[in-house]
């Protein structure tokens, strides 16, 4: 009886850590998603199953859509004199004058090798939470987010940061 029980919970452990390892979903960019680059500048991955808005006649904006779910990328000319260390403080409060609430960020060094600020929030009114993966220097912002449903977002996140965290600025 015992041999049973201890048998019965090695099997239980197993099945929580295949469980578990499920959620942590390895995406492999060249493979399962498409690269865009804007001219010899930026480039990044969005899932394959995403479609660009060909509404969207902005050429600033590029938007990716999938149902509910948004990949946008903006690159913004900065014509302020704002120093680039006060920029994070002054987007975050731009977030929620646009009305995001549980607003934060912090520094992240991507595997392109430059320092970007990772925002999260979510949108009361719309229900919608939200990821950006922001890089700024003296001249451009580089924004590249991501937004969906909570209830979306939470399933997908992980996921969808791999894809985020592809952008690369070539200076």
């Amino acid at each position: 009886m015992k041999y049973i029980k201890k048998m019965i919970l090695v099997f239980m452990m197993c099945l929580m850590m295949v469980a578990c390892g499920q959620k942590s979903q390895t995406i492999h960019l060249e493979k399962d998603g498409n690269i865009h680059e804007i001219a010899d500048q930026v480039s990044f991955y969005y899932p394959k199953d995403f479609a660009i808005d060909t509404a969207n006649d902005n050429t600033e904006i590029l938007q990716l859509i999938l149902d509910e779910e948004v990949f946008n990328y903006i690159t913004e000319k900065d014509d302020t004199d704002n120093a680039v260390e006060d920029m994070p403080e002054l987007y975050a409060g731009q977030l929620e004058e646009d009305g995001a609430s549980d607003v934060q960020y912090y520094s992240k060094k991507l595997e392109s090798g430059i320092e970007c600020q990772v925002f999260t929030g979510r949108f009361l009114a719309t229900g919608m939470k939200f990821k950006h993966i922001v890089y700024f220097t003296d001249q451009y912002v580089y924004d590249y987010s991501y937004q969906a449903p909570e209830e979306i977002y939470d399933d997908c996140i992980a996921a969808r940061t791999q894809y985020l965290e592809s952008l690369t600025v070539h200076h």
